[in-house]
């Protein structure tokens, strides 16, 4: 399946939102914790990756005619199962995560935002890579391997 223009656009979104996070300094746990706009600017710029994340995957189940699952979560599972990524629970933690900034904002502990935008941005970057080499005709390769 080629790449359509929305998921590419989708895709090019998430790989800049992917690059402003790298580009900002988090500091420490409570350098971040102190600093509520960097807070909450990762906590919406997490929010919009997955956001596109999401877009990307029922778009790529619209092109293929397939229908969209009940949950977000559930629509990587489906891309799973197609053969465009490898580990849908990976992205599938991205969507909960999501849904919590989402509709618990009141409640996020600071500590999580900070340890995803510590160690989770390479999801952004593995899912765009897996999505645009499955457009291409690759398909994934097992967990663990060099070649999604």
């Amino acid at each position: 399946m080629p790449i359509n223009g929305v998921v590419e656009s989708k895709l090019r979104f998430l790989e800049q939102t992917l690059a402003d996070l790298e580009s900002w300094r988090l500091g420490d746990l409570a350098e971040f914790t102190s600093n509520s706009m960097l807070r909450r600017a990762v906590e919406r710029t997490l929010q919009l990756g997955v956001e596109s994340m999401i877009d990307v995957s029922e778009r790529i189940l619209a092109a293929r005619h397939l229908p969209p699952a009940e949950t977000a979560a559930q629509n990587f599972q489906r891309l799973q199962e197609i053969g465009f990524v490898r580990n849908a629970a990976r992205y599938a933690e991205m969507v909960r995560f999501r849904n919590f900034v989402v509709h618990r904002y009141e409640q996020i502990d600071p500590q999580i935002v900070y340890g995803l935008a510590k160690t989770k941005l390479s999801c952004f970057r593995d899912f765009a890579d897996e999505i645009r080499r499955a457009c291409a005709g690759e398909r994934p390769g097992p967990e663990g391997s060099d070649r999604p």
